[in-house]
């Protein structure tokens, strides 16, 4: 089967680079291993929940100027998250608790720093003291928690950025979720055209003079022009190349991949707005030290549903547990944090769903974040091979949106247009 552009992979950026294509009169196919598109936008059954629930992303960073305007074309609502923060630390919680202890001196080294490094080296250079204990054990659950980060590898540069970089840090909900959103792009791609094929896992890529090869697991074959391969960076790999592209496989070794599963749990009641004599009524986040470090609510919505964040390496830690012993997990954490019976809270338990992205072999982790390396790979795998291998996804958008689903659809929609510029 032939086409101008076949695109590997259905997810946000796969999707918005091909309606750009197809709008501009390509035959475009989509090729997508899954059997539903939308990759770590995962939609879960809304009768079950009681609302849209995300198994995978689920909130717009910062200013999210494409998913906005995406919102808007769609008919779609964004809700503004601003319910109460708490922390429970050594037995005590708190709500919109004090800053990062000694922020201050932080900041300062932040600023005065030269040259990039790790950002546990950063703290083992510069805060190794006991008194700076809470401010190295804060920044690895910030670190962990919120970049899904490896201490150990993720840049500190980048961190200075997201910490100090200014602006107003604001995030929302698509009140219908993201999954109606990708559903609102596939019909825009089939209306212009777009073909997708489920159930196509892409094993091979071979580019010859004149035409790209296409080979999946099934023995079907596609040929095209040129080829956007939209795939998680670490599923990057998984592909073989012919010739090979070792150039790429490297620049994409350079970039973090950070691990996440996600537990969502609906529950009879919303228990826990009364627990430990507190008013968790307005409850948006709690963050803790339990192996399930975070859970939030969907506030303002009151839906009796919390989701659990189990990030970072302990994600890799659980990545090949039982979804019965990840939820025994969960029942421990509440248990500590809101000091209720844990057989409690199972008998509350309506509805559960564990999604292990590391264990997910079409995404092998949850999102990207930035090495010291990272640099050199964005720079590499922005560049097309041969100009006929594009490469697009969150990871790779050359602005501030790395990491984010807003990302994925600037980076699909960039590409595109050089596509389209070159042709």
């Amino acid at each position: 089967m032939k086409s101008n552009i076949i695109i590997i992979g259905a997810g946000a950026a796969g999707l918005m680079a091909a309606r750009e294509l197809g709008k501009a009169g390509k035959k475009v196919i989509i090729l997508e291993a899954r059997d539903r598109i939308g990759g770590r936008i995962f939609p879960l059954d809304e009768k079950e929940f009681g609302y849209p629930a995300q198994g995978g992303a689920e909130f717009a960073h910062g200013e999210a100027h494409i998913t906005k305007a995406l919102a808007k074309e769609a008919g779609m609502t964004l809700i503004l998250t601003q319910g109460d923060m708490w922390n429970s630390r050594d037995g005590e919680v708190t709500v919109n608790s004090e800053p990062i202890p000694n922020q201050d001196e932080l900041h300062k080294k932040l600023r005065e720093l030269k040259s990039d490094l790790p950002i546990a080296e950063f703290l083992e250079k510069y805060f190794s003291e006991e008194k700076y204990a809470r401010l190295r054990n804060s920044i690895i659950r910030m670190v962990e928690g919120y970049d899904a980060g490896d201490v150990n590898r993720i840049s500190t540069f980048t961190l200075r950025e997201e910490w100090l970089g200014g602006g107003e840090w604001l995030q929302y909900r698509i009140k219908e979720g993201y999954g109606a959103m990708l559903k609102f792009l596939e019909r825009e791609c089939r209306k212009n055209g777009v073909e997708i094929q489920l159930n196509a896992i892409v094993k091979e890529v071979e580019a010859k003079d004149d035409i790209i090869v296409v080979r999946t697991a099934d023995g079907d074959i596609f040929e095209a022009e040129k080829v956007v391969v939209t795939v998680p960076v670490p599923v990057i790999s998984g592909i073989n190349f012919i010739p090979a592209i070792p150039e790429k496989m490297e620049a994409a070794s350079k970039i973090g991949f950070g691990n996440v599963i996600k537990l969502l749990i609906r529950f009879k009641n919303r228990w826990w707005v009364n627990a430990l004599g507190k008013d968790f009524s307005e409850m948006d986040f709690i963050f803790s030290g339990e192996e399930v470090r975070t859970w939030w609510t969907q506030y303002p919505d009151l839906v009796p549903v919390l989701t659990g964040w189990i990030p970072g390496p302990r994600a890799e830690k659980y990545k090949n547990s039982s979804d019965k012993d990840i939820l025994e997990l969960a029942l421990d954490s509440l248990s500590n944090v809101f000091k209720v019976d844990r057989e409690f809270v199972r008998k509350e338990i309506v509805a559960s769903k564990i999604v292990n992205w590391p264990a997910d072999p079409y995404a092998k982790g949850a999102y990207s974040y930035s090495t010291t390396e990272s640099e050199e790979g964005y720079e590499e795998l922005r560049k097309p091979a041969g100009n006929k291998i594009f490469f697009a996804g969150e990871a790779l958008y050359a602005g501030k949106d790395t990491a984010t689903v807003e990302g994925a659809l600037a980076s699909g929609l960039e590409t595109a247009r050089k596509i389209l510029k070159h042709d």
